[in-house]
């Protein structure tokens, strides 16, 4: 807890010491009629703010997002009465409150300063309040936590609350479009995978979400009776519908390296072909799963700057499909092996401009939900709340 006076109530006590001394000099009775009623208002001050109870507060959920993508950070905070209160909340390195200034700024540029939001507001029952932030810079970032400093009604003392509560957003790598020899390079070891892969019937199945429309039954389709879809089951081998990405890179590269390999995911998901993953001691296993787009970007947010990766193993190039290696301030892939192999600058494959940022899974379920991570929902002490008066809202900025 902490009780101070503000500069109009350091004023105040000011004029109370001044008229005591003139009042010791000249005598108290001209003077009373001043010093009394400030001095009463004062200890008032002090008496209510001290009997104010603390505040509540409860972080609420925030998507994960893409570099350059915006987000709307929230907490609701509860109070038992009307309170005169000035609210902050902490932004984690890697994000900037979203302003006029950073929606003319690119992602990371210099230009782009962190600002601490707050707001002078009117806390009455539950309070929900909001502000907007940037994703500049990808990672696990953190918002919170929150301050909020109370009044009195005259504005002579303030009381301050500190909270742990926070919650984590994660925050992709920049997604690109590519360009050339490597985009039809992928699309062609897509489609000669597919082919190969529908070569052997072996049974109809109900469409379920996420299934490609190019396997749908139309025949078939046609004759259930409320017009259900069916889809083709073939029998494929499952070692020529994956592919395994290899990555590495040396110290200050790392988001070069999660730029490429993530416009390349980005890429090989429009395809049915399922993608893995081996970079920095991690291996995600090629998967179907409707999360499973997002596990990988996930795992390439998640690479230390400034700490390199460790480094590919001979088996680890052996077993990919692609690799993609950092070095020297250049990104360069590789598709295929031997005498089909093919090395490529990644800044030659690169589009101009940043692709359509991802949807919402194949199962038609969300993103990583950062805010099923928020560490906290009560009072600071552990122990949650519900409001009960009316729901308020205010915008830090």
């Amino acid at each position: 807890m902490h009780v101070t006076l503000t500069r109009r109530g350091w004023a105040v006590l000011a004029i109370i010491c001044l008229s005591v001394a003139m009042g010791w000099q000249y005598g108290p009775r001209s003077l009373n009629a001043v010093v009394a009623p400030l001095l009463v208002i004062l200890l008032a001050g002090f008496v209510v703010t001290l009997r104010l109870d603390r505040p509540t507060v409860r972080r609420l959920p925030m998507d994960d997002g893409f570099v350059g993508e915006a987000r709307e950070a929230a907490f609701a905070v509860e109070t038992t009465g009307d309170v005169a209160a000035t609210v902050r909340d902490e932004i984690g390195t890697g994000l900037v409150l979203e302003t006029d200034e950073t929606r003319t700024h690119a992602p990371g540029s210099e230009s782009m300063t962190t600002h601490t939001p707050a707001t002078e507001t009117i806390l009455d029952g539950e309070t929900r309040v909001t502000y907007n932030v940037a994703l500049a810079s990808r990672g696990d970032r953190t918002i919170g936590p929150a301050t909020i400093t109370i009044r009195d009604v005259f504005g002579l003392v303030t009381r301050r609350f500190e909270f742990s509560e926070t919650s984590s957003v994660t925050v992709y790598p920049q997604v690109y479009e590519l360009q050339g020899a490597l985009d039809k390079r992928l699309h062609e070891f897509a489609d000669a995978t597919a082919r190969r892969n529908r070569e052997e019937f072996d049974h109809l199945r109900e469409y379920r979400r996420g299934d490609s429309l190019r396997d749908v039954h139309w025949k078939a389709a046609a004759k259930q009776p409320e017009d259900d879809l069916v889809v083709t089951e073939y029998a494929a081998d499952a070692s020529l519908e994956t592919v395994t990405i290899a990555a590495e890179c040396v110290t200050g590269l790392e988001d070069e390296l999660a730029t490429a390999v993530a416009s390349i995911v980005t890429a090989l998901r429009e395809t049915s072909i399922r993608v893995g993953l081996v970079v920095d001691g991690t291996v995600v296993q090629p998967s179907s799963d409707a999360g499973h787009y997002y596990e990988l970007l996930a795992v390439l947010a998640a690479l230390e700057t400034g700490a390199g990766t460790a480094a590919l193993t001979d088996r680890d190039r052996g077993d990919a499909e692609i690799r993609v290696t950092a070095r020297t301030r250049a990104v360069s892939v590789v598709i295929g092996e031997g005498e089909a192999e093919h090395e490529i600058p990644f800044e030659r494959l690169r589009g101009a401009s940043e692709r359509a940022r991802p949807g919402p899974a194949a199962d038609g379920g969300n993103r990583r939900n950062a805010g099923q991570r928020a560490t906290g929902t009560g009072d600071g002490d552990g122990t949650g709340g519900t409001g009960t008066g009316t729901q308020r809202s205010g915008v830090l900025t």
